[in-house]
């Protein structure tokens, strides 16, 4: 998706517009209690919404859903690729959106598909807008909802105001109004998806509870790594935003490289802070070692050539990116957030560190360029743990057990016994 991000809103106005949305969805989700759910049999046709720029990151999810029993998979979106297994991705037409705005088109595009296919789970990612479109839809046709925190507490905690939605941003300060207005709607769903226990653990100490289901992104199975070898030391893959903070990866490369000596990176991603991305290489000296890529077709071919995968977001759900990374082989040194630590164990597969703390990144990339025996054993148990953790079929597996659990789904023996974890 394109365009220019919008400015941030005054403060009143932000809280309005969210508590609006809120309040709203939780009288359209409580008023539909009392419409009787359809007594058609379920046969596994799921529509999931929300935003998405990296075709990537909706297929790591969508995949595992596609193949965890379930019939079809539509997505609704802002645009649409190429039709996969039994997945099918549509957007509002240009007219609708004109019309009405780009969230507003996705709820009134998704109930038209809704009306048309009627599916039987309605899948949200992103609690603001995309759940909140899914639980309209979803009561307003009689199906049940799943809300998928794909981005962690940072999208309810403070009514949001941590999250890189403009909107939330625009609150500017913790809002327990809004944080309320969330949970209250959170608690209408039937089935709630989080990436890691940190989330779970969230969500219940806040009364979110018996519906909670952990379910990470997929990965597909790596290529090997290539004949040439790894010859890129340390790599960043993501957005370049506040809350990704890849101005501190290039302080990392700077910090490392002063103890280590010379070495390779690469900076894999676009977003608003290129600039300034290529301001502080510039600034620091490290444009002999510091190869900024921009956005790239072939980043599972530079994270398969790379060494040490590096994250320092301050904010992350699990990320998919690390998690190809580490089966690709990549030793993740990442910041301590999250649900990174659902995956990595440091001393074993990689590293944790505290997200400001420079020192401590480019000591622990320091040990591992420096010891090949280190780096090899955390590298083959990195790559281990990543493809038992998040490989599709047993991401489908656990996707399987709960749309049944939520009657969206025919009962499969194969799942009803628990295979694939």
């Amino acid at each position: 998706m394109t365009g220019a991000r919008p400015k941030r809103l005054p403060r009143f106005l932000a809280v309005a517009i969210l508590a609006l949305g809120y309040a709203t969805t939780l009288v359209v989700a409580r008023a539909g209690r009392w419409r009787p759910r359809s007594r058609v049999l379920p046969r596994g046709r799921i529509a999931m919404v929300g935003t998405f720029h990296n075709p990537n990151w909706i297929l790591s999810h969508a995949i595992p859903l596609a193949r965890s029993g379930a019939e079809s998979v539509l997505v609704v979106g802002d645009v649409s690729l190429p039709p996969r297994d039994n997945i099918r991705f549509v957007h509002p037409p240009a007219w609708l959106r004109r019309l009405a705005g780009r969230a507003l088109s996705k709820v009134l595009w998704l109930l038209a598909v809704g009306r048309r296919e009627r599916p039987d789970l309605y899948v949200g990612l992103h609690l603001f807008p995309g759940a909140l479109s899914a639980l309209i839809v979803a009561r307003l046709l009689g199906r049940p909802a799943c809300y998928q925190m794909t981005g962690g507490p940072v999208e309810i905690a403070g009514g949001g105001v941590a999250n890189e939605n403009w909107l939330m941003a625009s609150l500017a300060r913790p809002s327990p109004l809004v944080e309320r207005l969330a949970l209250a709607v959170v608690r209408e769903f039937e089935l709630v998806v989080a990436l890691g226990r940190k989330a779970t653990t969230f969500l219940e100490e806040r009364g979110v509870k018996g519906v909670v289901a952990i379910i990470p992104g997929s990965i597909a199975p790596p290529a090997p790594p290539p004949d040439s070898g790894r010859t890129i030391d340390l790599v960043f893959v993501g957005r370049l935003t506040d809350i990704k903070q890849p101005l501190r990866f290039v302080d990392v490369v700077a910090e490392t490289q002063k103890a280590h000596g010379a070495l390779r990176a690469a900076i894999v991603g676009d977003g608003p802070l290129l600039a300034d991305v290529k301001r502080r290489v510039a600034d620091l000296g490290l444009d002999e070692t510091v190869d900024v890529l921009g956005q790239r077709d072939d980043v599972d071919l530079i994270v398969r050539r790379s060494k040490v995968f590096v994250l320092t977001s301050r904010s992350e759900g699990l990320s998919i990116a690390m998690t190809e990374a580490m089966a690709a082989g990549a030793v993740p040194v990442v910041a301590d957030v999250g649900e990174l630590g659902d995956l990595v164990d440091p001393g074993r597969n990689g590293f944790l560190v505290e997200p400001r703390d420079t020192a401590a990144y480019a000591r622990h990339i320091g040990a591992l360029l420096a010891d090949a025996q280190l780096w090899t054993r955390l590298s083959q148990a990195a790559e281990q743990d990543a493809r038992g953790h998040v490989g599709r079929e047993a991401v489908a597996a656990r996707w399987g057990r709960a749309v049944q659990r939520v009657g969206a789904m025919p009962a499969s023996p194969l799942l009803q016994q628990g295979v694939g974890g």
